[in-house]
């Protein structure tokens, strides 16, 4: 499985893949991520970043974070919506890497 031929990525590393792609969306250059979220464009181009963001992911480590409330519309900075989905993304992260290993184990006893 791809995902776990990588690291966990750090909290800062994931900021700065979240702030390209704010800065794909976003009409002016954002470098600051504790400026309110509300700042960054209307609800759709928000929901645009997050989309585009969760596809990296997905692409990049085999899954997307499953975040039930819609983040578009989340009341606070960019930073704060970094750690919502970096948060789910670390659970989902080490969830995965539990599986693999507990069946990677099984697979091994059973050959």
């Amino acid at each position: 499985m791809e995902s776990f031929s990588k690291k966990r990525p750090t909290f800062d590393q994931f900021k700065v893949w979240f702030m390209d792609e704010v800065n794909r969306y976003s009409k002016n250059n954002i470098d600051n991520s504790y400026m309110s979220w509300s700042d960054v464009g209307n609800d759709e181009i928000r929901a645009e970043i997050i989309e585009s963001f969760m596809k990296v992911l997905e692409k990049s480590f085999g899954f997307r974070p499953l975040i039930e409330d819609p983040l578009s519309t989340m009341d606070g900075s960019v930073e704060s919506v970094v750690i919502r989905i970096y948060h789910v993304f670390s659970t989902m992260f080490l969830v995965e890497h539990i599986n693999e290993k507990m069946y990677g184990e099984r697979a091994k006893r059973l050959n």
